[in-house]
């Protein structure tokens, strides 16, 4: 069990509206800090689970900070942590080329600047047909 840690928690034995009230702020903060055994555990373990949270939604007193410090740390931790760059995609053979005879493939040969075969010519012929009578360039499903 890789959580087992919150089964040692101070916060188990308490009552729950102790973390969420204004009221009691002050004595959960004083629990956490002070009497809790896994504080750094549970610091962790927020400071992940609410890593895609908005700062308004962050709420209550977990691991002794109240939802504004804690994204105040996360912040800072976020950037001190070092940026990774994405890495470019491996040089290799890519995506195949659409074969000749298909309008995919006399496109290629307009960018690419290459003359154009009568395949593919006669392709783009039938699609231009094709999106004139239907409206689409969608290729008709099967049936």
């Amino acid at each position: 069990m890789e959580r087992e840690w919150e089964l040692r928690a101070i916060c188990r034995r308490e009552d729950p509206e102790v973390w969420f009230s204004r009221r009691t702020a002050a004595r959960a903060k004083q629990l956490c800090l002070k009497e809790c055994p896994v504080r750094e555990e549970c610091l962790e373990a927020i400071l992940a689970r609410e890593a895609k949270t908005a700062n308004s939604m962050r709420a209550g007193i977990i691991a002794g900070l109240t939802g504004a410090e804690r994204a105040k740390l996360a912040a800072s931790r976020s950037a001190k942590a070092p940026v990774k760059k994405p890495q470019a995609a491996p040089p290799g053979p890519g995506r195949p080329q659409a074969p000749c005879g298909t309008r995919s493939a006399y496109q290629r040969h307009l960018r690419k600047k290459e003359p154009v075969c009568a395949a593919c010519r006669a392709a783009n012929a039938r699609s231009g047909v094709q999106y004139r009578r239907t409206g689409s360039s969608q290729v008709p499903a099967a049936r």
